[in-house]
């Protein structure tokens, strides 16, 4: 707009051409009242507008906090080091990726809201290496991300809850170094200062979340490296003809893993066309996934944190596809299919995974009065996982790792129909990828004739099932 006014200014002689004039005119009229109404505009309602449009598909807080517990999860699973998992090492594995200093804190404080001190500590410390390697943030980093004097002060209210005095005041000196005009941070200095000075030897340190409970359903051999040696001297492969007689034809591979509890690994059960398929037509009906209590008054479902998957239910005659996977599962296993659940099919995100459990749904008290129950557990693997998401028997010290296209089967009752003990298995953290299986579980009521009860797996030769392999 000024280059005109200028134009006009040092060639007003041409400007005594009417055109020229009539130009100008309109220019100083017209054109100026345009960007006085663009000037007037309320700045970024259309970028708004969008920002809004989009919430509903934006992650929300408890997004986050499901991120958050699966990483910290497989970390305790995995036994590995934050600033490791920081530096993109997983479980021995060295990706091109790293996590930014705001999002090593962002662990940090969720540690720290849980009362998960150690932990905590070992996140602020991964956020202060991060923190040095500042080149490689973008601008939004550096402008959103925290200050080292920040960092420090937080590093030694954390190592003050473990009472480490020593390291909180380091920290808080370090902090001050950084921002020596910060008031608050001076002040909880000076006050940390007195506190060690006068501070009892005998006084308790805060403790961290009782983790016992954890310890047990975070079990440390999900790598699969355990050194506790098993018995391989009943295990052998075999192409299984002697559940159906269609078998004869088509006999299926099948990989004996344990004999009591009977667990095998049945291979080419499900084809990559079947897996694309059932995957894709759940994507978009997935829900969190829910447990149930049977032995509860009500029988409504909930969702627990022991649990952090999606998934969605199929009946077996739901589509040709899973007609097809029923009646192979029921050649493959001598079972009868029409006595069985619905089929679940299952999607395992970040750290996604399911804590040690038993499948079988009645306790001892209610056992034997009538009410069915889930003889056996078929796992069907439909996708590769890049890394972790393996399924462990503690018992067994036995890891399965996903293997697309096969099915792992176990019976969760004995011979005599009562809990067997030895199935107690965990759906181990996914460290890379995502994990997607379909379930199966096959009720006890309507196998009396294909699974009767008799008094060992020794005498597994009277039934109709799959133990009948056993040599």
């Amino acid at each position: 707009m000024m280059k005109r006014r200028q134009e006009y200014k040092s060639f007003r002689e041409l400007f005594a051409n009417p055109i020229d004039t009539f130009s100008l005119i309109r220019h100083m009229q017209s054109d100026w009242l345009m960007w006085l109404v663009y000037l007037k505009m309320p700045v970024g309602q259309e970028e708004l507008a969008v920002l809004d449009s989009r919430m509903p598909l934006l992650p929300k807080y408890f997004d986050f906090i499901d991120a958050a517990e699966g990483i910290r999860k497989m970390q305790a699973t995995y036994q590995m080091f934050s600033a490791d998992i920081a530096n993109g090492l997983l479980d021995g594995v060295q990706y091109n990726s790293s996590l930014k200093p705001i999002d090593c804190l962002a662990i940090g404080l969720h540690l720290m809201n849980n009362s998960r001190w150690f932990a905590a500590e070992q996140w602020i410390g991964a956020s202060i290496e991060a923190y040095d390697q500042k080149s490689s943030q973008t601008e939004m980093e550096l402008l959103r991300g925290p200050k080292m004097a920040d960092l420090c002060r937080i590093l030694g209210q954390v190592q003050m809850k473990q009472r480490n005095h020593e390291g909180a005041l380091q920290a808080y000196q370090v902090a001050l170094k950084f921002s020596p005009h910060d008031p608050e941070i001076y002040e909880e200095y000076r006050i940390l200062e007195k506190r060690d000075l006068t501070l009892s030897d005998i006084e308790p340190m805060e403790q961290d979340e009782d983790n016992s409970h954890e310890r047990l359903v975070l079990p440390p051999c999900c790598s699969g490296r355990c050194a506790v040696p098993r018995n391989l001297s009943s295990l052998y492969c075999v192409y299984n003809h002697v559940t159906s007689p269609f078998l004869q034809l088509a006999p299926i591979k099948t990989e004996i893993l344990s004999v009591d509890p009977f667990v095998v690994l049945l291979h080419d059960m499900i084809s990559q066309k079947e897996s694309t398929l059932i995957r894709n037509s759940s994507k978009e009906h997935m829900l969190p996934s829910a447990t149930t209590d049977p032995d509860a008054s009500d029988t409504e479902t909930q969702v627990d944190t022991y649990r952090t998957s999606k998934s969605v239910w199929y009946s077996s005659d739901f589509s040709d596809t899973t007609k097809k996977i029923t009646e192979r599962l029921g050649d493959a296993t001598g079972l009868d299919m029409n006595f069985t659940e619905f089929y679940q099919v299952i999607n395992y995100g970040l750290g996604g995974f399911f804590e040690t459990h038993l499948d079988m749904l009645l306790s001892e008290k209610n056992r034997f009065n009538g009410t069915g129950d889930r003889i056996a557990t078929t796992l069907f693997y439909l996708n590769e996982v890049r890394q972790g998401g393996g399924t462990y028997f503690a018992r067994l010290n036995l890891t399965v790792f996903p293997q697309p296209g096969s099915a792992l089967f176990w019976y969760n009752l004995d011979t005599k129909g009562n809990d067997h003990m030895g199935s107690l298995h965990t759906g181990c953290p996914v460290i890379v990828g995502s994990k997607w299986v379909m379930s199966k579980w096959i009720n006890d009521m309507g196998q009396e004739f294909t699974r009767p009860c008799v008094d060992s797996s020794s005498s597994s030769k009277e039934v109709l099932s799959a133990e009948r392999l056993i040599i």
